[in-house]
């Protein structure tokens, strides 16, 4: 390894990530100026006695007979394997009991085992090094007084070195730029010869920054509670699948705010609903988050994903009732689009006609043509169609929508050149699309809302079409067909006199079939929303709450959603939102977000605790899958001084005093 390279390690807080091996004086010292850090702020995992049994914060006190706690510093927890280690018999002693060597989280027997491992020879004699430790180390009384001096002079110029390099790599990844320069050194100095600038340093430290931010997301989804999962899977550049979790929470200390945190990529080998349903759960069981407190779930249309029997969001149903599953609403929106294009001949044909007309000028094919094409459209220039985002296709229909005129001469222009240097193919391509796009049909029509005007059929959306027709002196009908005489099988048959002009034919087969697909498609795909409207809508603002009282559903309403959460009392949230209806201001009550904010900036949690459980589940369910925020958009609230200082040490140590 080169000079400015070696791998620095970090000690970790938890004590199973220590070093199994005995630990040198230098990781001791660094380990006993941090200190025992008892981890409190998590929901403990239940093991698998019979019954189950966990962990608790209240594990670390010894209550005596008079009442008085006393806290067991020397206890630790660990996060990794769900057991508790003795501080300063890991650091000090041999490792020859469980609570020093792989940790003790037989719970039914904690106290009896803890009793006696306070008492015995050993621990008493680690709790004395311990203590003599952290004493000479906090007055610089130590044996190597004069090496720690000059260990903590080389510690504060390490940190300055670490704070610049983590600034800078923060700074690159905050705008998605690359960790690349010109040199290596950060400083100009012959006596520093190791600038953690290589790749190996800069991978640790960006590695760092990430756990570091995990764990942030992880400590502020424990204090959310509730949180909603959102998952995507779509293969990278090397063709292996990564799935993507982002969770969603409401965090309400110190304001009221709706967060998504990036909670990583995590590869995945098998891609059915089983096995994605597998690595979702191990990610939540390795952060000690429960699956309980997960109030929604927010996949893409994938079968894998929102299969009704196979899929993950049935899967997750059925180990937890209240997650309730909202459809991507751009994903959906999408479908519901890509079933209206595909709803008539005429509309498939028209987007035929675009991708004809962008692949004839398209630049990788011929430049030249590309050429003519800038020299007669001068602002927006053709998009290919996209094949998986319908909505947008929407750029490639506005630039013949706004430059149609533009767009008809290059293809006259390009048809001269074609018949003049014989290209028959170009010239044949160039006349059909001219010949094409230059008809009353093909004109792209504006509506604010053709959903809304079926009844109306079409004449309210000629009017931007009818400006564009008079500006290329184009005759304003439709074609007419030649209507089809169908043969008589017998004499007695008569003589169809009905026939449709050409404005009832386009309506019927192009402009009424695509709203009507629009709005069946809507109304299926969207039908999943019903069932989480139907459970929370008498929420959703004061108007609604004087109406379902009105109606005398009001009672029936908070039992339900009771037996659905099973978190609230009905009677009390009952109370509560009576309460609320004489006492929130009228600005307040429209919205939940705005009810919750209330309660917790003018702290009346005690006063509606239940509505308040009520509303931050709603609050969790996500709207799209493709909001997720990047990770480092946390870093400029992060304190990254415990990387520094650890870095500083690890570093120090190094030198030759």
């Amino acid at each position: 390894t080169a000079q400015g390279t070696t791998r620095t390690e970090i000690i970790a807080d938890d004590p199973a990530q220590w070093p199994a091996v005995l630990l040198t004086d230098s990781v001791r010292c660094q380990i006993v100026k941090t200190g025992p850090v008892q981890v409190t702020n998590i929901v403990f995992p239940q093991n698998s006695e019979n019954p189950p049994r966990r962990f608790t914060n209240d594990n670390y006190m010894r209550t005596m007979k008079n009442g008085e706690k006393i806290l067991r510093s020397w206890m630790l927890y660990s996060m990794g394997t769900d057991s508790v280690f003795c501080f300063a018999c890991t650091v000090f002693g041999k490792r020859d009991n469980a609570l020093s060597n792989c940790g003790f989280r037989t719970w039914r027997n904690l106290a009896h085992h803890l009793k006696e491992h306070k008492y015995s020879k050993g621990h008493c004699d680690n709790m004395t090094k311990w203590t003599e430790l952290q004493r000479r180390l906090q007055t610089n009384t130590t044996i190597d007084q004069r090496q720690q001096y000059l260990m903590q002079i080389e510690i504060e110029h390490w940190k300055f070195v670490i704070r610049t390099v983590i600034a800078i790599i923060c700074h690159l990844a905050e705008r998605n730029q690359a960790l690349r320069g010109t040199t290596r050194e950060l400083i100009q100095n012959q006596e520093t010869r190791v600038h953690y600038l290589s790749g190996t340093i800069q991978n640790e430290i960006v590695a760092l920054i990430g756990n570091k931010i995990l764990k942030e997301i992880v400590r502020r989804v424990h204090r959310a509670k509730y949180y909603s999962v959102i998952m995507d899977c779509t293969p990278d550049v090397s063709h292996k699948e990564q799935l993507s979790i982002v969770l969603r929470i409401v965090n309400c200390e110190p304001s009221v705010s709706i967060a998504e945190h990036f909670f990583g990529f995590l590869d995945v080998e098998d891609t059915t609903g089983k096995g994605l349903t597998k690595v979702l759960l191990d990610q939540l069981q390795k952060h000690s988050l429960s699956l309980s407190d997960c109030s929604g779930q927010s996949y893409d249309n994938g079968s894998n994903m929102m299969g009704h029997k196979q899929g993950v969001q049935t899967r997750i149903l059925q180990l937890n009732s209240k997650a309730f599953c909202i459809p991507c609403s751009s994903h959906t929106l999408n479908l519901v689009v890509a079933d209206a294009a595909k709803s008539s001949v005429l509309s498939i044909s028209f987007f035929g006609v675009l991708q004809r007309l962008y692949n004839l000028f398209s630049f990788q094919f011929n430049s030249f043509y590309f050429a003519v094409l800038k020299e007669h459209v001068k602002q927006l220039t053709l998009k290919p169609l996209s094949t998986t985002r319908w909505e947008a296709r929407i750029h490639s229909v506005k630039v013949v929508r706004y430059q149609l005129p533009e767009i008809l001469d290059a293809l006259s222009a390009l048809q001269t050149f074609a018949i003049e240097k014989g290209d028959s193919e170009t010239m044949s391509t160039a006349k059909s699309l001219h010949g094409e796009l230059k008809t009353w049909a093909r004109i792209p029509k504006d509506s604010e809302n053709p959903l809304r005007e079926r009844e109306n059929g079409i004449a309210s959306c000629q009017t931007d079409a009818k400006d564009i027709a008079e500006n290329l002196d184009m005759e304003m009908t439709l074609p007419e067909k030649r209507p089809r005489k169908k043969k008589k099988l017998s004499l007695y048959e008569g003589t169809e006199d009905t026939q449709s002009t050409p404005d009832e034919t386009f309506s019927r087969d192009f402009f009424l079939p695509m709203v009507d697909t629009a709005l069946r498609s809507l109304s299926d795909r969207f039908s999943r929303l019903k069932g989480v409207y139907d459970l929370y809508d008498f929420l959703f603002s004061k108007d609604n709450m004087k109406q379902t009282i009105k109606n005398g559903k009001f009672h029936e309403r908070c039992k339900k959603l009771e037996q659905t959460l099973h978190n609230i009392d009905a009677d009390e949230l009952a109370l509560e939102i009576n309460s609320s209806l004489y006492t929130f201001p009228d600005h307040v009550a429209t919205s939940p977000f705005d009810m919750v904010n209330y309660i917790y900036s003018e702290k009346l949690l005690d006063l509606y605790s239940n509505l308040s459980i009520a509303l931050r589940p709603l609050l969790t369910l996500p709207v799209s899958v493709a909001s997720g925020e990047r990770s480092f958009s946390a870093i400029k609230t992060l304190d990254m001084e415990d990387i520094v200082i650890a870095f500083a040490q690890n570093k120090a140590r190094k030198r030759q005093f």
